[in-house]
């Protein structure tokens, strides 16, 4: 017969009354500690978000303990956590003690000696939650036992570390554990250093220092069972930490509106329903929705912490039936952008094709960062032609930052977030306000944009987003240098998919500059029988060609070779069209 379990009460605490309500120990059977920068940013992270204001407390898990003879609590699941809020807080005492003895030793007349008292309050607060000195127990207490190789116990490392000893702090050591504590410690102590440069005084620095420290100790929360048996704590730990299929955010968010509808729980329901089958009931895909509407409304939040986000600011049936009521608004637009041509009706959702066309040409380089412009935009009753202007000024943007220059996708990711965000709260005066702020915050210069496609190289590929990349570059830059293609570009480049990518030098001879743009061309498909194994079968088939970039291309071949230095000029030939088109 099974036995069950009675999971006791769990207490809910703030950081500072659990350390200073209770003595932890790590047991030696315990893994040491693990933490890696990863799991150190993210803390951070939420704590930058209290002093930023984003948020009004972080709930930061579980722990459970089982108090042993000694009256400790032995830490069964927990540990990583509290060790990382160990270090922290003598992160926080080092710094205001470097503070205090750069100003106020010596006794400057300038300097306000109320600020040296307050940098000591910081320093008696940290010393009073963390312990240890002075014949008192510290509150947390790691393995005593010593790692190989190491002459010194993890114990009296992480003492040392804690409680303000440089050869800790500073130290080459080799076992893993104390190269994760200070690599931790390093971490921490750049991040907060780094929040407070940017206060212009030493009091306002001071300030910051000690809302940083209040905030953890007084805005983080823990839930803690302490269990009366260690049986009991295993068997409540892997209760707790036993995995079944994980729930997505969509998941636990239907749950949390559903809980705050009340006797309006049916319709919601139902809503809900409503809005999940038009994104065929897949929590992943439904979890991408509610991400991208909650960036078109206030920020982008990664998936991990969207349900957190939206907890936050959905607290009532009000708040949670108007969450609802711009889901269901924005559904069948975001199903559109994910998919802009088919079905038809996707097709046929603005009545401006321009718009459709521009989707289209996003969707095939699978970008999908622009949309909460799109979705705030609409939310906001736009009209069509705004809505193409800020869709062209959006591909101008991804394609200088992403597709010639190759930064990163997070600068844009967030830019475009905000400017959305803008946009949904009527920040804006027209869209000419809405073009200039890109224009400002996310368009790159034409001088790097032109020095980075001087040099640009590009894969191509038969299908997928880089055969539809490069077709869309080449296309852009034949209408606007040769006057090809015109107003037929899309159909005729996309709608028909009528153009094959042809490299021009395939020899040895070029090199790494065969996937130059320079080398690149697009040729009717009907030319292209197969390979070309030399050079004169392709001249021959670009003089068919109703391309006069390809008809110029041919007499250009027939009167010289095709090497480095031709690949090179034909591609300076283009630059400067690329900051007209872009």
């Amino acid at each position: 017969m099974n036995s069950f379990v009675n999971i006791p009460q769990p207490s809910r605490f703030r950081i500072g009354e659990l350390f200073s309500d209770n003595n932890f120990v790590v047991p030696v059977y315990q893994r040491n500690y693990a933490w890696g920068k990863n799991e150190v940013d993210d803390f951070w992270d939420d704590l930058k978000d209290l002093v930023n204001g984003e948020r009004s407390s972080h709930f930061f898990g579980q722990i459970v303990t089982y108090k042993n003879k000694q009256e400790d609590q032995e830490i069964i699941d927990g540990q990583q956590r509290l060790t990382t809020s160990t270090i922290f807080m003598s992160v926080i005492r080092d710094i205001a003690e470097e503070m205090y003895d750069s100003n106020f030793r010596g006794n400057n007349k300038d300097i306000n000696l109320d600020s040296g008292d307050d940098l000591r309050d910081i320093r008696k607060q940290v010393e009073k939650a963390i312990r240890g000195k002075k014949g008192t127990k510290p509150s947390l207490t790691v393995q005593q036992v010593s790692e190989s190789g190491e002459s010194q116990p993890l114990q009296d490392f992480f003492f040392d570390l804690t409680n303000g000893n440089r050869k800790a702090r500073e130290g080459r050591v080799t076992s893993e554990p104390m190269q994760n504590m200070q690599a931790a410690y390093h971490d921490m102590d750049r991040e907060i250093r780094d929040m407070l440069k940017t206060e212009n005084t030493l009091g306002a620095r001071i300030d910051k220092l000690q809302a940083i420290f209040d905030l953890f100790v007084g805005n983080f929360y823990i839930v803690m069972i302490s269990a009366p048996s260690l049986q009991d704590a295993f068997t409540i730990f892997e209760t707790l930490n036993s995995r079944g299929k994980d729930l997505k955010a969509s998941d636990i968010i239907k749950n949390h509106v559903m809980s705050l509808m009340g006797n309006d729980i049916a319709d919601a329901n139902q809503l809900w329903s409503s809005i999940t089958d038009r994104l065929d009931n897949n929590s992943n895909r439904i979890t991408r929705f509610i991400r991208t509407c909650w960036a078109a409304q206030h920020r982008i939040v990664s998936e991990a912490k969207l349900y957190r986000a939206v907890s936050d600011r959905v607290r009532d049936a009000n708040q949670a039936k108007v969450f609802l009521e711009n889901l269901d608004n924005l559904v069948a637009l975001y199903t559109v952008l994910e998919s802009p041509v088919t079905p038809k009706a996707h097709a046929i959702f603005f009545e401006n094709e321009g718009i459709t066309q521009r989707l289209d040409i996003l969707s095939r380089m699978r970008v999908m960062l622009y949309y909460p412009i799109v979705m705030a935009m609409y939310h906001c009753g736009y009209a069509e032609r705004d809505i193409l202007k800020v869709v062209n000024k959006v591909l101008s943007i991804f394609i200088r930052h992403r597709t010639i220059i190759n930064d990163g996708t997070n600068k844009l990711e967030t830019g475009f977030s905000d400017i959305a965000k803008n946009i949904w709260s009527l920040e804006y005066n027209g869209v000419n306000d809405i073009i200039n702020s890109m224009n400002d915050k996310l368009l790159k210069s034409d001088e790097a944009t032109k020095a980075s496609f001087s040099v640009l190289s590009k894969d191509g590929g038969l299908r997928g987003a880089k055969k539809w990349t490069l077709v869309y570059l080449l296309a852009e830059l034949y209408e606007v240098h040769y006057g090809d293609l015109a107003d037929d570009l899309y159909d005729r480049v996309f709608d028909d998919d009528r153009y094959r990518l042809v490299q021009i030098g395939t020899s040895g001879e070029v090199g790494e500059y065969q996937t130059y743009i320079g080398n690149w061309t697009i040729l009717e498909k009907g030319l292209v029988k197969s390979e070309f194994k030399e050079l004169g079968q392709l001249v021959d088939q670009l003089k068919k060609s109703s391309l006069k970039a390809n008809q110029q291309l041919s007499i250009q071949l027939q009167n010289r070779e095709w090497g480095i230095n031709e690949i090179k000029e034909r591609q300076e030939t283009l630059t400067n069209d690329v900051v007209l088109i872009w």
